[in-house]
């Protein structure tokens, strides 16, 4: 059988140029996709006059039929499918005879793959949203358990100050919040229906494009034939809210896998997330979050796949925009495996409290050491040098801050007094950060209400 736009032509593309040519193996994913686009379409050709009531019946009832056979995996595609639209309509047309032929009056693909690609991501938008959400639920809950232990907290992966686990674990959820607004925002530059634009110049057929909207659940028609068919902005948003929201779960990746390192043993995986060593009996792997450290390469990489495919491409359609699919299914795919995963991850994690502060230097204290000065009139760049002498004095010594004698310490300030001691309290210097945002345990609570009334706003709509 030829190819439905084969009367043009004197023979047959290749085999390789057939090959190099059809997207069927990635695109066919979107079948009920373009089944419900063409069911759509249907009614409004109806309207048109271009369909008889009898014509319209048939063709409805092959689609759903055809959806059928794509669902039990009974449809049977032909050597001359270069794609799922072309597919589905010859399909169609051995189901439905004339009326069949009728389906693509005033269509083109070009926006038939607009158009399915809007409908997938209307619903992969919402599906990245509310895995995103889960994950935080379990970062939320992880937060209030950790809410009352202490940790050093890094920064050059050296040691900086003392914070609460609880409050690191919220920086996590924040920053997911952020994504799932990201998703959630997105959703209004979606929501344009492209169908009826035609190849370029919009559809020669009167067709009413509103019923179209309305059949499909579109908030909105496309208002430029030709930016209708050209658009892609809308999967270059989603690839970016992807690859943003692995990137941040490849940075908690990482602390989590130097924490799980017998040099640290702040936390440990559970089993089923580690691997162990096929020469290494002792060895329990955080390859889970190595993965999940890994894949946002891929993701990164998709989206800057689909900006420089686009960078040069003239309007409306050129064929390259056919490499549009599967960067965009596969970085859902990768987003949406992965959020499950650190879903695991974070709901199993099991917290090793008596290491939390075993390794933590008295260096640590240095700047509460400067904020005792300062409550003692001293300026703050004057009691960072003072500090700075006394780290320095305690390092030359092999000698912990904490241990120096009243003698010692006047030394080097006579503004150093008894209570100089009383610095050394874990608890104490957490406190201390009592600022909105702060890892005191009263803004800890703070911000794990905010976090739970964030979670409690209304879910994005479904489809």
């Amino acid at each position: 059988m030829p190819k439905l736009w084969g009367g043009r032509f004197t023979k047959s593309v290749t085999k390789l140029m057939g090959e190099f040519n059809d997207s069927l193996p990635f695109d066919k994913r979107l079948w009920k996709e373009e089944v419900e686009a063409s069911r759509a379409y249907a009614a409004a050709l109806a309207k048109a006059g271009v369909l008889s009531k009898s014509d319209r019946a048939k063709i409805v009832k092959a689609l759903t039929e055809i959806g059928k056979e794509l669902s039990a995996g009974g449809f049977i595609f032909m050597p001359e499918d270069e794609d799922i639209h072309t597919a589905i309509e010859r399909r169609l047309v051995e189901k439905a005879g004339d009326a069949g032929k009728r389906i693509h009056t005033g269509r083109s693909r070009n926006e038939q793959v607009a158009t399915d690609e809007r409908i997938f991501l209307k619903s992969a938008n919402i599906e990245a949203g509310e895995s995103i959400r889960n994950l935080q639920t379990c970062v939320l809950a992880l937060a209030r358990k950790t809410a009352a232990d202490i940790l050093p907290s890094y920064t050059h992966l050296q040691q900086a100050q003392l914070i609460r686990l609880g409050h690191y674990f919220l920086s996590l959820f924040f920053m997911l919040e952020n994504d799932r607004q990201r998703f959630a925002d997105l959703e209004q530059r979606l929501d344009v229906l492209p169908l009826g634009a035609g190849a370029v110049a919009g559809s020669t057929v009167k067709l009413d494009r509103d019923l179209l909207r309305r059949e499909l659940n579109f908030a909105e028609l496309s208002p430029n034939s030709i930016a209708a068919v050209s658009d892609r902005d809308f999967i270059n948003e989603f690839l970016f809210a992807a690859a943003q929201t692995l990137v941040h779960l490849s940075r908690f990746a990482e602390d989590l896998i130097t924490w799980s390192s017998t040099e640290f043993s702040f936390v440990e995986l559970d089993d089923a997330y580690s691997t162990g060593s096929s020469m290494m009996p002792q060895k329990k792997n955080p390859d889970s979050l190595e993965l999940i450290r890994a894949k946002v390469a891929r993701s990164i990489s998709n989206l800057n796949t689909l900006l420089t495919l686009q960078k040069g491409l003239p309007l409306t359609y050129s064929k390259d925009l056919q490499e549009d699919k599967e960067p965009l299914f596969d970085s859902f795919d990768t987003l949406t495996s992965t959020l499950r995963v650190f879903t695991g991850v974070i709901s199993t994690l099991k917290i090793r409290r008596q290491n939390l502060l075993r390794n933590t230097d008295d260096s640590i204290y240095a700047t509460d050491i400067a904020d005792y000065l300062v409550e003692k009139g001293v300026p703050f760049r004057k009691a960072h040098e003072i500090v700075g002498k006394l780290v320095l004095s305690g390092t030359a010594k092999d000698k912990l801050l904490r241990d120096f004698a009243p003698d010692e310490l006047r030394d080097i300030s006579d503004l150093f007094d008894e209570d100089y001691r009383k610095i050394f309290d874990p608890t104490r210097s957490v406190e201390r950060h009592d600022v909105y945002g702060g890892t005191s345990l009263k803004r800890v609570n703070e911000q794990m209400e905010l976090a739970g009334k964030m979670l409690a706003k209304k879910k994005l709509r479904r489809r």
